[in-house]
């Protein structure tokens, strides 16, 4: 995929991955929709892009809101007329051990995580089914592909394996009208949702936590919001489904998931139209 002339949006673009990956755009000749809660970040980084010689919309948008994400794709459209880019990045984190997580926590992060990417395509869809074209990338994690026992992060977790669920789902429905999906797979990442995200637990258990993280958030395996972001345009101009970065396949491959073999499977189906079978798998098709 070529970026020059096109339109992204990028929700939780204030800061993080989200912001790296706006500029790496705008860096590209893209035009930017910036979307997140955090209006003021959103201004500074709308003049970091238009420094770039590109057109940004900064948008104050929190993704658990019906009426924020659809304002959000009204003004977006009104601004550029044609979206052609949608990154699904906005994410909150709640850490803690699974017996102090409660129904409020989950209901909290899924409705950010999961339900945000999913209102984002909701509203945005029928632009891209009428112009029959368009990209969609949803930002989940390795912890969500790669197994780890991560005992503190299972809500997050969570959430992110459902983006993976989506993002497959996306494909098999819009690839073959010409739309095209992606889920970027990062690995460790330096942004603040360590620090921002949300601890359950008792007083003990929240001094274990922070103790705990901040020797872990030293170790030299974090990986730049902008290597993330140039990992993930890199990858989009290959049109892969999972974009992993870093390059996990080895790790993954030695977990029985071949990523390689997974997209030729991929790429097969969409060349077919992901034709369906009439008859349950293991039953012979009825002719």
């Amino acid at each position: 995929m070529d970026f020059k002339g096109k339109t992204a949006v990028v929700t939780g673009s204030s800061g993080g991955i989200g912001k790296a990956v706006a500029i790496a755009l705008a860096k590209e000749g893209a035009d930017i929709v910036l979307a997140s809660r955090n209006l003021a970040e959103l201004e500074k980084v709308k003049k970091e892009i238009e420094a770039l010689g590109q057109k940004a919309l900064a948008v104050k948008c929190d993704v658990t809101s019906d009426s924020d994400v659809f304002n959000m794709k009204d003004q977006a459209i009104k601004e550029f007329g044609n979206i052609d880019i949608l990154i699904n990045n906005a994410a909150v984190g709640v850490r803690g051990y699974l017996k102090s997580v409660s129904i409020a926590d989950w209901e909290y992060i899924i409705n950010t995580n999961l339900l945000g990417y999913i209102r984002c395509v909701t509203a945005f869809l029928p632009h891209y089914l009428e112009k029959k074209n368009g990209y969609i990338v949803n930002v989940s994690s390795i912890q969500a592909l790669a197994f780890t026992a991560e005992n503190l992060n299972i809500p997050y977790i969570t959430t992110k394996a459902g983006i993976l669920g989506l993002s497959e789902c996306l494909l098999g429905y819009l690839g073959p009208m010409g739309i095209k999906v992606s889920c970027l797979i990062p690995g460790a990442v330096d942004t603040n949702i360590h620090t921002s995200s949300r601890f359950v637990g008792t007083e003990e258990e929240l001094k274990e936590m922070a103790a705990r993280d901040a020797e872990f958030f030293k170790l030299p395996i974090f990986m730049s919001p902008e290597k993330q972001a140039a990992g993930l345009l890199e990858g989009m101009r290959k049109e892969d489904f999972y974009i992993l970065v870093p390059d996990s396949r080895k790790m993954l491959l030695n977990q029985g998931r071949d990523i390689d073999k997974f997209h030729a499977y991929l790429k097969n189906g969409l060349e077919t139209g992901f034709r369906r079978r009439s008859s349950p798998p293991g039953n012979p098709d009825k002719k």
